[in-house]
């Protein structure tokens, strides 16, 4: 082989080689704030009364691309998944009002998207957000009441004791419970009763499992501070 030829097989291999040790780390991750910037929610449930399925709000209408982008800027590819949700009467052993208890095909809705990550993945991160109550106020304060109860009873019980954190209305709402810190919040502000949750495998996270705990900090609770605002 000539020395040309040798010179030109050295530049095939060596250049990939090169090339993929040039290769950019991913910016590092953005962390903004909540802007609500969609319309109001506005259930009006009757007195004593919870809000006709018929009537409950679409959730994967609730939060915008954009409402999303204030709190992470840097999030693209975004995908919206319905979750069904079952809905009980608050007393079991009432009746129900016709059309106020079964399946609501969009009570849930699970919003998918893409973070900067040295792995490419087209949705690396989610918000869950779902609606588990709409009713006349009286009627969901006295249910998130109990709810919060139980969280708290339940985080101090088992073999691994869970770090339950009632945040009052620090959120903005007229309150929000953590049944971990790790967890999501649960809230409830006029008529509405909702859960936030979600996770990243996005760079600037952190490891399982300080991730779930940084996202449900940095992300979760802003996503509350974006729909707040906007319930009656």
């Amino acid at each position: 082989m000539s020395r040309l030829n040798r010179w030109c097989l050295v530049l095939a291999v060596a250049a990939p080689l090169a090339l993929a040790g040039c290769s950019s780390a991913p910016p590092p991750l953005e962390f903004g704030a909540a802007k609500p910037s969609g319309p109001k929610l506005a259930a009006h449930p009757a007195a004593n009364a919870s809000l006709p399925l018929a009537e409950w709000p679409n959730a994967c209408e609730v939060l915008s691309d954009e409402e999303i982008r204030a709190i992470l800027p840097q999030a693209t590819d975004f995908a919206r998944d319905p979750v069904k949700v079952t809905i009980i009467d608050f007393n079991p052993l009432s009746e129900s009002a016709p059309g106020t208890t079964g399946d609501v095909p969009a009570g849930g809705c699970e919003f998918r998207f893409g973070l900067p990550s040295e792995y490419e993945s087209e949705h690396n991160s989610s918000v869950k957000v779902t609606f588990t109550a709409i009713a006349d106020p009286a009627l969901v304060e006295r249910n998130y009441a109990e709810d919060l109860k139980s969280a708290r009873k339940r985080a101090a019980e088992g073999t691994y004791k869970k770090e339950f954190r009632d945040l009052g209305t620090s959120l903005g709402t007229e309150g929000c419970f953590l049944p971990d810190v790790s967890d999501g919040p649960t809230c409830h502000q006029g008529p509405y009763q909702f859960e936030v949750s979600g996770m990243s495998t996005a760079d600037g996270v952190g490891e399982y499992p300080a991730s779930n705990r940084n996202w449900s900090e940095k992300v979760l609770t802003q996503v509350v501070r974006t729909l707040g605002p906007r319930m009656p």
